[in-house]
């Protein structure tokens, strides 16, 4: 019901095709995900959570139908709850244990040209990190590899990882292998990554920071405790600076040979997990009756930048889901008594008003040479609109001619 209110449409929309506009999941499958959302977060709090007892042991113990849909989602990931990064033993609550320059060095700024970038990098590496032992890291995601790669004066590494991360997951583990392995405790460390969001999720650490910023801070201050100064420093990307450049070719050039490290976040698997729901909420449109009658319709969301206030919100969700009032839709539920048009008498629903009905055809001429519209490619109602509301300007458009057809 609140989803009818809230797109204005009536009682007697379909349910898959309320889902569908609303760009929501069935309420089966999300009550379904929700349940398994909430003891994945619970097994990626680690100790933290209530679920474990003093021993670190599981306290609660899930029914059978919960535990199969769980052993499911794993399966269907190809990985299982080992693997998922959880809360490292002790927390942190202080983002001071190491320097982080976001912003600072006048090389970081991406209006400078790639050259001048370059340059004032390695100015800036000259005067300030001299002695640093410095390690770079950058992290790739293609359709057919997640990877990671780091690179020092002294070695490298190259990893593929679950393809379900995401690439700031991706790039918050190149820094933590890195830490593992290329690490050296004589000197302090400086080092570079492309990823300012990851930088900037680690400055602003708090308990609801993702799991893998956690662990990153986690190894941060493992190297900390030898008593070295770590400073981590973002470079734009792309800009010539050879370290950059170095481990950029380097996570991209990952095979299905190279070693695979399957530490998985719990915020991708419950995204994952979420677009796989409606993913099925599509399926079902598509098998419905009411894929071949009104076609693929967009969810709300992403035509709601192009609109400008509800009544506009629900002119479009009614004519997309033909819910807009006309006779033969009154008709049906018995409050109009003639459903034919007293013109052409032919059946008066919104695709004779829009495209057939002669008492409209100068403005119908009007819009389609304002849309641009071929007639002949447009014989559908289906069609028209996969065309109207393909961007901006048609949809504008669409809306401003609905007055001519004693629509809006």
């Amino acid at each position: 019901m609140a989803l009818r209110v809230a797109l204005g449409l009536p009682k007697w929309t379909p349910n898959i095709v309320l889902m569908k506009i609303a760009g929501q999941e069935v309420l089966s499958e999300k009550i379904k995900r929700l349940a398994a959302q909430f003891f994945i977060r619970q097994l990626a709090n680690g100790v933290h959570s209530p679920i474990y007892d003093q021993n670190c042991n599981p306290g609660i113990k899930l029914i059978k139908r919960d535990e199969v849909m769980l052993a499911n989602l794993f399966t269907e990931l190809d990985t299982s709850t080992d693997h998922i990064i959880t809360f490292p033993d002790t927390l942190i609550s202080r983002s001071n244990f190491c320097e982080i320059f976001l912003s600072e060095f006048s090389f970081q700024n991406k209006a400078h040209p790639a050259f001048l970038i370059k340059d004032l990098f390695e100015e800036v590496v000259y005067k300030e990190f001299q002695d640093y032992h410095i390690i770079a890291t950058d992290a790739s995601k293609s359709h057919s590899f997640t990877s990671i790669a780091g690179i020092s004066n002294l070695q490298s590494f190259v990893y593929r990882i679950h393809p379900t991360n995401s690439i700031f997951t991706a790039e918050a583990l190149a820094i933590c292998q890195a830490l593992d392995e290329l690490s050296v405790t004589d000197k302090n460390l400086l080092l570079l990554t492309d990823s300012y969001s990851v930088l900037q999720a680690l400055k602003c650490l708090t308990i609801k920071s993702p799991k893998v910023i956690h662990r990153l801070a986690g190894k941060i201050l493992v190297r900390k405790n030898f008593h070295q100064k770590i400073s981590l420093v973002w470079t734009p990307g792309h800009s010539l600076i050879h370290w950059n450049e170095k481990a950029d070719l380097l996570a991209k050039t990952v095979t299905e040979s190279h070693p695979l490290l399957e530490w998985i976040a719990y915020e991708d698997i419950i995204s994952r997990y979420q677009t796989i729901s409606l993913q099925k909420t599509n399926l079902s449109f598509q098998h419905s009756k009411y894929q071949e009658s009104i076609g693929d319709i967009p969810a709300m969301f992403t035509l709601t930048p192009w609109l400008k206030n509800r009544r506009e919100d629900i002119i479009i969700a009614r004519l997309l889901t033909r819910m807009i009032i006309t006779p033969v839709l009154l008709h049906r539920f018995g409050l109009h008594n003639y459903p034919r048009c007293q013109i052409c008498n032919r059946d008066n629903n919104i695709e004779h008003i829009i495209l057939f009905c002669s008492k409209y055809s100068n403005h119908r001429s009007i819009l389609y040479a304002k849309l641009n519209f071929d007639p002949q490619l447009c014989s559908s109602l289906k069609a028209f609109f996969q065309n109207a509301v393909s961007d901006k300007r048609h949809l504008r458009i669409l809306l401003q001619s609905l007055k001519s057809f004693d629509i809006y």
